[in-house]
């Protein structure tokens, strides 16, 4: 055994041992911000105006157009948007009876927002919209739970993060993604960290004035620009675990690489200073995992301690995939490297290509 000196032991069991406690604090502050029973309140009846921007034919987009038809919630109507009358996805949207609108091409925003504008620039601002991907399914009550929460009219919307599940059981860079996906939804119960995701979210239309909404048809980002919105405006944001969608996935190395730096280049654009904040947090961590290793080898073992946390993570992620229990393990350990990689490549994009549009990022 390496003698090192006592007291540079004692500092790294503190340290151990602060680290320790801070992961259970997380866990119970968790439990805390969520423990409020989600319910339906069958007097909260707003009309509801579910929008899906479309382009293109998305994995298994039939069931996923279905699901949002068959809600059980009544008072609501739902609009597709689409580029023109000659997008693939139009015979498919016509054969399901879903009203169509085509986008206004006078916006300046990405595609998405284009759609997004087009759709909801004439709603009564006391109305609700909700926004819904074409490659996401939902359950027949997730209309219910998602706006239920906006009776408190501090609320400035109410979102939720998909489980990603890839459509072949082999598909091992779809589970990357996602495992890659964990990580919005911790953010999602850990209330600071929450933000808006566009593929399942409800609003007033109230909350884009006329200021706002002429930022929103401008942006790249949807959910970005919603949730700086809410931040600016002292807004809550709720994350309805109840209304959870499921996205069918189907990745390549090549391809998750590309969504993924994409999605962190846009966070990166609307909230510069997360760049270094995310370097230094996964610098420390990985910095931390490995300086373990020679420590608990070499110098005493109880060091392996400092593991507990990372094996708070892996059990977490385990207990929502028990199918692939050892690939579920093995990304989860890289998980961290992959993080601080897209934090790289996306500080770097100047520009993002997102279905076949090229758009600059805000520097």
């Amino acid at each position: 055994m390496i003698q090192v000196d006592r007291w540079i032991e004692v500092l790294w069991f503190i340290f151990i041992f602060i680290i320790i406690l801070l992961s259970i604090l997380r866990l119970y502050l968790i439990r805390w911000w969520n423990k409020h029973e989600e319910i339906i309140d069958p007097e909260f009846n707003p009309k509801v105006h579910v929008v899906i921007p479309c382009k293109g034919i998305d994995i298994n987009m039939e069931d996923n157009l279905k699901s949002v038809l068959k809600q059980k919630y009544t008072n609501f109507d739902v609009t597709a948007v689409v580029d023109s009358e000659d997008d693939p996805s139009v015979h498919l949207i016509r054969s399901l009876k879903i009203g169509i609108v085509i986008t206004d091409p006078g916006y300046t925003g990405s595609g998405k927002v284009k759609a997004i504008s087009t759709a909801i620039r004439d709603i009564p601002p006391e109305d609700v919209i909700v926004l819904v991907d074409s490659d996401t399914m939902v359950s027949d009550q997730w209309l219910s739970y998602l706006i239920n929460p906006l009776r408190n009219d501090k609320m400035g919307a109410v979102s939720t993060y998909p489980f990603y599940i890839p459509d072949d059981s082999n598909n091992f860079w779809g589970l990357v993604k996602k495992i890659w996906g964990y990580l919005g939804i911790n953010m999602m119960e850990f209330k600071p960290a929450r933000f808006v995701w566009g593929g399942s979210v409800a609003f007033r239309r109230s909350l884009l004035d006329e200021k706002d909404f002429r930022r929103f048809t401008e942006a790249v980002s949807d959910d970005a620009t919603l949730t700086s919105i809410c931040m600016e405006k002292k807004l809550d944001l709720e994350y309805s675990k109840k209304a959870t969608p499921t996205v069918f996935v189907r990745e390549s190395k090549e391809s998750f690489m590309e969504w993924s730096n994409r999605q962190m280049a846009i966070s990166l654009s609307y909230k510069k200073s997360a760049f270094h904040v995310g370097i230094l947090m996964y610098g420390l961590i990985i910095a931390y995992i490995l300086t373990l290793i020679p420590l608990s080898l070499f110098v005493w073992w109880p060091f392996a301690l400092g593991y507990i946390p990372y094996l708070f993570s892996i059990s977490v992620n385990v207990n929502r995939d028990r199918k692939h229990i050892s690939r579920t393990v093995l990304i989860t350990l890289i998980m961290p490297f992959i993080f601080i990689l897209n934090m790289i490549n996306g500080n770097r994009m100047s520009h993002i290509e997102w279905r076949g549009q090229r758009y600059s990022l805000q520097k």
